[in-house]
């Protein structure tokens, strides 16, 4: 079974993850080849057992029976892995990776799910390295049969870090290299691409809690969470023989993104600044700060395929003219 699978694209795209305690949902589609976000719904879950029927009750509330969705995997529920590509044709590598991660895996190889994205050949000076992903191969079939029953055709089992990749490659400008971050209380992600492409990607323990700057430890926590971004810059630079990345870029949080994006700053050398997508596409949603940090990777599985463009926003005091009707270009 792979994940990556990817399928014609009728016109829209549904984009579905969870998050601790809650179902995100976004619907977007493009308009004259721009991101158009006509939904995007955040419902509390109780837990998992809820899910099916949650899901099936917002897939009725908007319209989207028979949409093509891209379902995005929680954190714990794959594992990633950067390997060196085993010397054979590209066809044959899926198969070949298999035996590269089967000891670094916490399951048996027969029952996982192995899909793999390469990383730029520039990358680690000749070496081909790939990015691994693997997950329960029973845990990827009960998403099948939960996007099937929702009444939503399943286009692609997509990971966060990739959702990530497409929001970069939608509305930063990474033609000089950035770094793109998503600081969540479960852990953060840190990519950095150049020129569209994902060079590194990482996986930060420091925890972001919505209120963290209130915390008594959020001294240290700042502190290791700087060190780790620098270590990633610094590897990026020198490992990987790449440029200096000046821009860093974080999503919207909950609460607090102002104050994180100046503290953050203040304390790297890279200029730190955050991204409001609603400031680079037409919404019939209201994007709110907490809305867009819940929804982010299921508002960027939506976006895959989506090339970087100039986005003219209406103006709020002149009428929206009717939408007219585009076909999606075929994801890349």
């Amino acid at each position: 079974m792979q994940l990556f699978k990817k399928k014609a694209k009728k016109q829209g795209r549904v984009g579905v993850t969870i998050v601790p305690g809650k179902l995100a949902l976004a619907h977007l589609e493009q308009r004259d080849g721009a991101p158009h976000l006509l939904g995007c719904e955040v419902r509390d879950l109780e837990s998992r057992d809820g899910l099916e029927s949650e899901l099936s009750k917002l897939v009725k509330e908007m319209d989207l029976a028979e949409k093509q969705c891209s379902y995005v995997l929680s954190p714990d529920e794959y594992s990633l892995h950067l390997v060196e590509a085993p010397k054979v044709e590209p066809e044959e590598l899926r198969s070949a990776v298999r035996w590269s991660v089967k000891d670094l895996l916490d399951m048996k190889i027969d029952d996982a799910t192995i899909d793999v994205f390469p990383v730029p050949e520039d990358a680690y000076r000749g070496r081909k390295m790939v990015y691994v992903v693997a997950a329960n191969r029973n845990r990827i079939q009960k998403i099948v049969e939960l996007v099937t029953k929702a009444d939503l055709e399943l286009a692609i089992i997509d990971i966060p870090e990739l959702a990530m990749k497409n929001i970069t490659t939608s509305f930063i400008d990474d033609s000089n290299g950035a770094a793109f971050m998503d600081l969540r209380h479960t852990g953060s992600t840190m990519n950095i691409s150049h020129s569209g492409d994902l060079y590194l990607t990482r996986r930060i323990n420091t925890q972001m809690e919505s209120e963290v700057m209130q915390s008594p430890e959020w001294d240290n926590l700042k502190d290791r969470l700087v060190l780790e971004i620098q270590r990633s810059l610094d590897y990026y630079e020198s490992q990987m023989g790449k440029g200096q990345v000046t821009k860093i870029v974080i999503a919207q949080r909950q609460t607090d993104t102002a104050e994180m994006t100046k503290i953050l700053n203040e304390s790297l050398t890279a200029q730190v600044t955050s991204l409001d997508m609603s400031d680079h596409m037409q919404s019939d949603s209201t994007m709110t700060t907490a809305t867009q940090q819940i929804a982010s990777t299921a508002i960027g599985a939506t976006l895959r395929g989506i090339k970087k463009q100039e986005v003219k926003l209406p103006d709020p005091e002149t009428p929206e003219p009717p939408p007219e009707d585009s076909a999606e270009q075929e994801a890349a």
